[in-house]
């Protein structure tokens, strides 16, 4: 006998048996049992959601000829029994992966005139539909609009931004959501039960997390897993399968990345190399085993913390998980995918561990010992005064502003280039006072919403503060003041004509 896959065995025939999805499990049921189900239905939502299972128990439903109280297909008419078994002629299941072109929904719209052979109901389930094309489409518009009343369509997509409004106004739409880790491991405790395998908790969560919310991708790990394991499911035949490295392994790299320890990453990155483990998959558990460690380092009761990261600041994993994401990001689509792994870990291995309130401090005292010299005007790079005590005297003060308002338009320019909204309200400002390191920018009386934008607290400020760091030599915080209104003069009286002599 052929064997059957967990997830086609374990597929759910009522609708209380769907995982995850009450808000629409409820409100189908309920409309059955009122008799209000629309002609046609759009369920979209991520794979392995239930989407397929819910049009198919939907069909059962319509069709059966003793439906329970609560809206759900008895089991045990003859329609119900068809339908069970794959027998029943009037519930068409249709890939638009694969029929997506116009002579096929043509066929559809010659097909659908047609009444029932056995049941009360034909239910057309379109899988994928988002692949039909738009002369498709448009062909399907007016029967899906206007079907026979013995029709009912039902829509399934992964990219419901991809059908065309006119359709989507004539659905009643249902939005799937992924499961939550937690409902998917104990369905997954259920189905190793009922099969008799022997798994481990560990490995369920593991699984869990893998399949982000797909039901039927978690199935088939298990599946694979049990038949790996001969019916033992454990975290390390987990790892195996999918080319994962293990906790301990993870624990460690990110030891060394703290730790600036570059020689161990590399030697890290070449284990998992030569092992034939997947490199994403490895950048992914850093970042979500990172993200643990945060969570821990932030909660009041810090459950769970190692303890060599007592001392680790939380800016610092901070800044690694920042830096890791646009890692992996970049990881997706190299075509040398060791080198851009070593390249994103050597580059975060060593970041100082710091409060922010010490790096500001830091800054400021480098700011204090690389003031430029009156005679590099417009150099843009720092020189050493020499004695960091010496006092700074106004004329120094006045030649830092003259050489930043010569600098200010590159500045503006580089804003821009960055953020052209951000350049665009700096434009309307300028270098007004310099006390120490904080800089009065001016902004006219009609800009008061520019300078919110610019002086408050935010990526546009970071991004000011950035560019005048790079190019002025100094890191300088913020400030914003409106210019006076200018009044506006009295229009000139004008001069009394010349009347000319009455006479």
């Amino acid at each position: 006998m052929t064997y059957t896959a967990l997830y086609r065995r374990f597929r759910p025939q009522y609708f209380g048996d769907l995982v995850g999805q009450p808000h629409i499990s409820r409100t189908l049921a309920a409309a059955v049992t009122k008799g209000g189900f629309v002609h046609a239905y759009l369920f979209c939502g991520p794979r392995g959601t239930g989407k397929t299972s819910t049009a198919k128990i939907l069909a059962r439903a319509v069709n059966c000829l003793d439906p329970t109280e609560e809206g759900e297909p008895c089991g045990a008419c003859p329609s119900c029994l068809r339908n069970a078994q794959g027998e029943s002629l009037d519930i068409l299941e249709i890939d638009a992966a694969s029929n997506r072109g116009i002579d096929e929904i043509r066929d559809l719209r010659e097909r659908v005139k047609y009444a029932p052979v056995l049941e009360k109901y034909k239910v057309y389930i379109i899988d994928e539909v988002h692949m039909l094309t738009a002369p498709a489409f448009n062909a399907l518009l007016k029967t899906l609009e206007e079907p026979p009343p013995h029709v009912l369509f039902v829509l399934a997509t992964t990219e419901p931004h991809k059908i065309p409004l006119t359709v989507l106004s004539r659905c009643q739409r249902f939005d799937f959501r992924r499961i939550a880790d937690n409902e998917v491991e104990e369905h997954l405790g259920r189905v190793a039960e009922a099969e008799g395998y022997r798994a481990e908790p560990e490995a369920l969560a593991r699984i869990a997390r893998k399949v982000e919310g797909g039901l039927r991708d978690a199935l088939s790990l298990l599946d694979q897993c049990a038949g790996a394991g001969d019916g033992q499911i454990t975290l390390e035949t987990l790892q195996m399968l999918i080319g994962a490295a293990g906790r301990d392994f993870i624990e460690a790299m990110t030891r060394y990345m703290i730790q600036g320890a570059t020689a161990e990453l590399l030697t890290g990155v070449a284990d998992l190399y030569s092992s034939g483990r997947d490199l994403r998959q490895f950048l992914h558990d850093l970042l979500d085993y990172q993200r643990e460690l945060l969570l821990a380092k932030l909660s009041p009761r810090r459950q769970n913390l190692p303890g060599w990261a007592a001392g680790v600041q939380p800016a610092v994993l901070l800044k690694l998980l920042s830096a890791l994401a646009e890692g992996e990001a970049r990881l997706r689509t190299s075509l040398q995918p060791r080198l851009t792994l070593e390249l994103t870990l050597l580059s975060v291995s060593g970041i100082p561990e710091e409060s922010p309130e010490e790096d500001i401090l830091r800054s400021k005292q480098r700011a204090k010992k690389e003031t430029p010299t009156s005679g590099d005007v417009g150099a843009g790079v720092p020189v050493a005064r020499g004695d960091s005590a010496s006092p700074v005297t106004a004329e120094d003060t006045a030649n830092e502003l003259e050489r930043l308002g010569k600098l200010w338009p590159d500045i503006i320019r580089e804003v821009a280039r960055a953020n052209h909204s951000t350049g665009a309200y700096l434009a309307e400002s300028s270098p007004l006072s310099l006390q120490k390191n904080k800089l009065l920018l001016c902004f006219g009386a009609e800009y008061a919403m520019f300078m919110d934008s610019i002086c408050r607290q935010g990526e546009a400020r970071k991004l000011v503060e950035q560019q005048i760091t790079t190019l002025f030599g100094r890191k300088l915080s913020l400030e914003g003041t409106l210019a006076p209104p200018q009044e506006e003069a009295p229009p000139a009286t004008p001069p009394e004509a010349d009347q000319g002599s009455l006479f």
